[in-house]
């Protein structure tokens, strides 16, 4: 029954568009006819107003199953469904008296009167209602002077003035995950709004790590394909970048601190991407002499490798450091062994590679080309072996691995231990179970 609840609940945002043009189309018409001082209308508004009425209802009792699917909290959700039953009656009496006549013989401040209500009912409900969705600053979040952005960071001249958390993380919060965790919409009673909340942490536990052998729930959520119904952000939601992805989980991973500057973060990719994203970047360099240039790649040479299926994708403008995945439809008219054949045409300037869901055992791998500057690899789901451990010795800077997914376990931890560079594994749904091997956490 609660999952049929929250079925007919998400009819919600459909239904209730209904009510708010008959009821709006009602009011032109009655304000029209008031100037012509003519009643010629009253059938029309009345019809109007029936369809208002019956499809307010209708959204009332939708919004009301919608509500039971936890998720909304504080005064806004009361607001929002007393004020949908407020107005849905006042619209019933405004149908009765154009229906009976009543309103060519009623006096006219009370007709007026009635047909104000109505509308200011519907304004207010559907005002909360925006906030329910979109937060209670939507309309304010821009106002030059009190809005919400007013107090973001002034946007940094240069990298030494970039602060991790104000000048990038706070914005791809605002933007991906807000509109599901904040003050009046808390979902796994998680606000993301402002530091002081995001210290509180959620009904999973505080977002940062309190020890080496907890895992945050955030940064195992947004690892997660988008078709997993824990995924953050959820499916038919904007989804987050890889590059966005790395920024979140630097910042989680470096602990509860909201001033640390970005340059203080010893990762060049991390410093590359959040200067990508700020526009700070260009040509590959963020002023870092550490990071090396790569050679570029012919245009013609992209072209075909993408006619052939790999989506290919640029980490930072003119860098030709590149994420590279292999999709499943990239096997429909051709061998893996084949596709897997054609990284060696970019293999120094594959920086991500994403081979997920392929059905790659260790044969395939063994043959998979060497890349010099492989930094994150993911291997989920895929028909891997402990074995295949020792294979990604040919990928000198990887530091990120994902392996959920596949058959592997305990016996293949000493083989972690021999990639100098690597730092963390994901091993949901294998068969390891510890926590750390080495330097390298194990995420699980």
């Amino acid at each position: 029954m609660e999952d049929l609840a929250i079925f007919f609940g998400r009819f919600h945002p459909i239904l209730v568009h209904l009510p708010i043009g008959f009821l709006i189309m009602a009011f032109l018409m009655w304000g029209f006819q008031k100037w012509k001082k003519s009643h010629a209308f009253d059938q029309a508004i009345a019809f109007c107003l029936l369809m208002g009425t019956i499809s307010a209802a209708l959204a009332c009792v939708a919004g009301y199953l919608l509500s039971t699917s936890g998720g909304y909290e504080g005064a806004l959700i009361s607001q929002h469904m007393w004020g949908g039953i407020f107005t849905t009656l006042v619209a019933g009496l405004v149908y009765v008296v154009f229906s009976s006549n009543l309103s060519s013989r009623w006096p006219s401040a009370i007709a007026s009167t009635l047909m104000m209500v109505m509308i200011g009912g519907l304004s207010f409900t559907g005002h909360i209602g925006g906030s329910l969705t979109h937060g209670s600053d939507f309309l304010t979040e821009y106002a030059p002077i009190f809005g919400s952005r007013a107090n973001q960071l002034p946007p940094p001249a240069s990298m030494e003035e970039v602060v991790l958390y104000g000048h990038v993380i706070q914005p791809i919060l605002q933007e991906k995950c807000i509109s599901c965790h904040r003050s009046d919409k808390l979902k796994g009673g998680l606000s993301l709004k402002n530091p002081e909340s995001i210290r509180k942490g959620g009904e999973s536990g505080p977002l940062f790590l309190t020890s080496a052998k907890e895992t945050s729930e955030l940064i195992r959520r947004i690892h997660l394909p988008e078709s997993n119904e824990e995924v953050m952000p959820p499916k038919g939601k904007s989804q987050l970048t890889e590059a966005e992805i790395a920024l979140l989980e630097a910042w989680i991973m470096a602990g509860e601190d909201f001033e640390k500057p970005l340059l203080s973060y010893g990762n060049d990719t991390i410093q590359n991407l959040a200067g990508s994203y700020l526009g700070l970047v260009k040509n590959g360099s963020g002023g870092n002499e550490s990071i090396g240039a790569l050679a570029a790649i012919d245009s013609m040479t992209l072209v075909q490798l993408r006619e052939s299926g790999l989506v290919i994708r640029e980490l930072l403008a003119d860098s030709y450091r590149y994420d590279v995945s292999i999709p499943q439809t990239a096997l429909a008219n051709q061998d893996l062994g084949n596709i897997l054949g054609k990284l060696e045409l970019i293999k120094d300037n594959i920086i991500w590679l994403n081979v997920s869901d392929l059905g790659l055992d260790n044969a395939q791998l063994a043959n998979l080309t060497p890349m010099n500057n492989l930094e994150k690899l993911r291997l989920e789901r895929n028909k891997l072996t402990d074995k295949s451990i020792s294979l990604l010795a040919k990928f000198p800077k990887l530091q990120v691995l994902n392996l959920y997914g596949n058959d592997l376990t305990d016996a293949c931890l000493s083989d972690f231990q021999q990639l100098q560079k690597l730092e963390k594994v994901y091993v949901w749904q294998t068969k390891i179970t510890a926590k750390q091997a080495g330097k390298v956490e194990l995420v699980s």
